[in-house]
């Protein structure tokens, strides 16, 4: 298998420079959340986190970057299984301190607390990242789960990530362009993280069936185990890197995905993260004046009616989606005001995802 990585720094600049960005957002933009799942094909509890991770998934879009990664004793085939082993698994799983499976690290951060005590159920506090599954998403505490945590109440990220990659089939080498823009400063050096995903593989899976899909699965690590180290981190700078990696004939690039986060230098503390098309996907950086300080939703709680205000032009789609990640109403978009009729909502926690070309907001009401 051909490998070809190529690093390139191609700017690195502060606000007033010349040069200016084409993929990633300037504004202040929210911390997505980041789940890397440790999983196998003979993990028995394994389906259940796959539902719970795509759950915070749709519960909202655009916000939740998921990698499988096929680790430990679980991920060892037996005959006529599929091995979704990589080189890069099992140390990141060492890393996370994995002690049960499925496990996952949630933005690479120990949480506190004590499994089966909501919010974070971490499997070995204080020390360890890998916490168990409830603590993604849980039914019965949608909203004080980390992945929700951090949408919701995560605050913003220092830097933003744009990317884009170009295929080409008669070679089969695909091109990643990533650029970060720094909104504030970081005291210390970063780490950008581009990750190829794939989606769609059918195989056998415990707990499952003969023909499980199996999604979101590391296939290689473009930037190496531990990520490209990044040194200019002041509020301002703008970092482009490229990476170029000649795809196994075995992988079907129709469905995978380039994922890419940026940790601290320690490899912990994931600030964000997007996915985008591995084949000739793109990120657009133009602000488009929305932002979740411009959205406001009242009354809330709301029994029959609920408007939801600061909307442009922009927006291209707003769903409500119920605590178990399904859309539960859709809402035409085009005006700056809306007043949406819920009375035929039963009454609950709910998430307005408000989709534009370059953002997602969510906002989250009680219907009475």
């Amino acid at each position: 298998m051909k490998k070809i990585f190529t690093p390139t720094l191609i700017a690195l600049l502060f606000a007033g420079a010349t040069y200016a960005q084409t993929l990633v957002s300037t504004s202040v933009q929210p911390r997505n959340a980041v789940l890397e799942e440790f999983t196998g094909v003979n993990c028995v509890n394994c389906p259940d986190g796959h539902i719970r991770a795509n759950a915070l998934y749709n519960a909202f879009p655009g916000r939740v970057v998921i990698i499988n990664i096929h680790s430990g004793s679980f991920a060892n085939p037996s005959a006529g299984q599929p091995d979704f082993r990589t080189p890069f698994g099992d140390p990141i799983d060492a890393f996370a301190g994995v002690a049960a499976y499925p496990s996952g690290t949630m933005n690479r951060v120990v949480w506190a607390g004590a499994y089966n005590i909501p919010p974070y159920f971490p499997q070995n506090p204080p020390n360890n990242l890998a916490i168990r599954r409830p603590g993604w998403w849980d039914t019965s505490y949608p909203n004080q789960g980390t992945g929700a945590y951090i949408i919701l109440q995560g605050g913003n990220t220092p830097v933003n990530i744009g990317s884009e990659t170009l295929w080409n089939a008669t070679t089969r080498e695909l091109q990643v362009t990533v650029e970060l823009y720094y909104t504030s400063t970081e005291n210390q050096d970063n780490k950008l993280n581009v990750v190829l995903l794939e989606s769609g593989v059918i195989g056998y899976q415990s707990g499952g069936s003969a023909n499980y899909t199996h999604n979101h699965i590391l296939r290689h690590m473009l930037t190496g185990q531990w990520g490209d180290p990044i040194a200019t981190t002041t509020q301002g700078a703008l970092v482009t890197r490229t990476y170029t990696y000649t795809v196994p004939t075995n992988i079907n690039i129709d469905n995978c995905d380039i994922s890419a986060f940026v940790t601290q230098n320690d490899n912990k503390t994931t600030h964000t993260g997007v996915t985008l098309s591995a084949k000739n996907g793109t990120t657009v950086g133009i602000p488009d004046n929305f932002n979740a300080s411009t959205i406001g939703v009242y009354p809330n709680p709301a029994e029959k009616e609920i408007n939801i205000t600061g909307l442009n032009k922009n927006i291209t789609e707003i769903n409500i989606v119920n605590v178990i990640g399904k859309t539960v109403m859709k809402i035409q978009p085009g005006k700056e005001t809306i007043l949406q009729d819920i009375a035929s909502l039963p009454a609950g926690v709910y998430f307005i995802n408000i989709v534009s070309d370059t953002n997602n907001i969510v906002k989250r009401f009680v219907k009475e």
